[in-house]
């Protein structure tokens, strides 16, 4: 009688054990963010709230450049529609796409498309909520990029190949540009960053052609914008392979800060282009991101081969300002450039869709 009953009462103990995990509450996906963890790993986190999970409830597989992530217990939730999945800075030259469903009741599959097959094994690992860090809890991959750290050093100092790259600083001569609190000039600190990245550039085999190398109007003084601008796009030899204008942003409110890139609409190549400027930009520069934005700018709408406009900064902003006017800083900018470029030429040429 006492075994009838103690096999009875285990029976009992497990199907409520299976009714509880199979009515505990589900985690419900908040986000999943990309970024690089260092020069040769992608972290990928997936954020959620709600219910628990644990390992057994994580399985990953990689299939040439796919990586599918079956998650039990969960609900997809903002993850299955484009804002609620972000790809920042490099990852996007690794990470091409990323999709979430619900495959089946309380069963989500997150399938992250890669330029190229990863290299090694995926590691994953469970965060808990941090509230002091407003963090949700997450589920932290980390994935090994197809090319090493020693590879993305050559991407930045790989030879130009004779390729011609302009570069266009902007304003100049009677036009000064936008001026900051204390008197730096737009004009100024444009040439300055574009000479010292033609250096760089000359130095890493490319032809580089400079629409200005002095203080001077590009056409002449008094003429119309549009002649102006015209001047500009005329020093492009017909074989110029990139074309970039620098100039420095402004404002009536001395508080704007940041730094952004434009390329003209619908340029898929200017579009990279503008992109791997922005990324290096923010690395290297270390200002706040604006972010890659379309714009019909002439010397980019007008311009026969890949073209951008960037702001390295607010020169109305006190302490961009300083930074602008900065040796160290138009060096470091400079250098942001000639990687863009690099990397350009150098990662495969994949072009936006």
């Amino acid at each position: 009688m006492l075994k009838k009953f103690l096999t009875c009462f285990t029976l009992t103990l497990a199907l409520l054990c299976a009714a509880t995990t199979a009515f505990a509450k589900p985690a419900e996906l908040t986000g999943i963010n990309a970024f690089d963890a260092d020069s040769d790993t992608v972290r990928i986190e997936i954020s959620y709230d709600g219910g628990k999970l644990d390992s057994g409830s994580i399985s990953t597989d990689v299939k040439g450049d796919m990586l599918s992530i079956d998650l039990d217990n969960t609900l997809p939730g903002r993850v299955s529609r484009v804002s609620g999945t972000q790809i920042q800075g490099g990852a996007r030259d690794f990470v091409e796409k990323i999709f979430a469903n619900k495959t089946q009741e309380r069963h989500t599959r997150i399938q992250i498309h890669f330029r190229s097959a990863p290299e090694g094994n995926v590691k994953v690992a469970l965060e808990p909520a941090n509230r002091s860090d407003k963090k949700s809890a997450r589920i932290v991959l980390d994935v090994k990029k197809s090319f090493a750290a020693d590879d993305w050093t050559t991407f930045s100092s790989s030879s130009g190949d004779g390729r011609i790259v302009v570069l266009d600083p902007g304003h100049g001569g009677s036009d000064a540009g936008a001026i900051g609190p204390t008197g730096v000039s737009e004009k100024s600190v444009s040439l300055a960053v574009s000479l010292k990245a033609q250096k760089l550039l000359t130095a890493s085999g490319y032809r580089v052609v400079m629409t200005r190398t002095t203080d001077v109007d590009v056409a002449a003084p008094g003429v119309s914008d549009a002649t102006e601008l015209q001047a500009r796009v005329d020093k492009a030899p017909p074989n110029t392979d990139l074309f970039i204008s620098v100039h420095c942003n402004a404002f009536s409110n001395g508080k704007a800060n940041g730094m952004e890139t434009y390329h003209a609409p619908g340029a898929v190549k200017g579009q990279r282009l503008a992109r791997l400027l922005n990324e290096e930009l923010e690395r290297l520069g270390g200002l706040g991101n604006r972010g890659v934005k379309a714009a019909r700018f002439y010397v980019m709408t007008h311009s026969k081969c890949p073209a951008s406009l960037i702001e390295l900064g607010f020169i109305t902003n006190p302490r961009e300002e300083k930074l602008l006017a900065s040796n160290d800083y138009q060096q470091k900018l400079a250098q942001a450039i000639t990687n863009a470029v690099n990397r350009y030429f150098n990662q495969g040429g994949f072009d936006l869709s």
